[in-house]
């Protein structure tokens, strides 16, 4: 017959493996990733000098695709139909904080971003709307931004 003692020692043996196994699992949750000075864009590459603008593909290789303009970001996803995407963030364009592209509104504006296309990221739909007001679309900005002609500066 067996102790008391040994019978708790058993059960805390177990619990701490469950506990072990539950930690060391860990959250497979993918997070972006910093911008940094030497970064270039995966489209263009310029530098993605402006973080307001900037945007970020992670595949499930878990490479990192950085973008300097969300214009650039879209015609990269254009191009890439093979790529299985795991993630896609984009900056908001006041807070400067990653924002998952599922939650961003993405807005066009006559806001001179770094390859013309005009289009900014908001977390907040009220605020992306009336940064719209203050700074409608323009024509005279590039169709697709870095694009075409790349890199979609603004038409004479």
């Amino acid at each position: 017959m067996r102790s008391k003692n040994s019978q708790w020692s058993t059960v805390n043996v177990q619990l701490s493996m469950l506990f072990l196994l539950y930690v060391g699992c860990g959250s497979s949750e993918i997070k972006p990733v910093d911008i940094f000075p030497e970064d270039n864009c995966s489209q263009c590459r310029m530098v993605v000098s402006d973080e307001r603008f900037a945007s970020e593909i992670i595949n499930d290789a878990r490479e990192v695709f950085k973008f300097d303009d969300l214009g650039c970001l879209l015609k990269f996803k254009t191009s890439r139909h093979e790529m299985n995407i795991t993630a896609t963030f984009l900056k908001d364009y006041e807070t400067k904080q990653w924002i998952p592209y599922e939650r961003a509104v993405i807005i066009e504006t006559d806001v001179e971003t770094p390859m013309g296309s005009g289009k900014v990221a908001f977390a907040d739909s009220m605020k992306a709307r009336e940064f719209q007001k203050q700074h409608p679309a323009s024509n005279a900005l590039s169709e697709a931004g870095c694009g075409g002609g790349c890199c979609g500066k603004k038409k004479n």
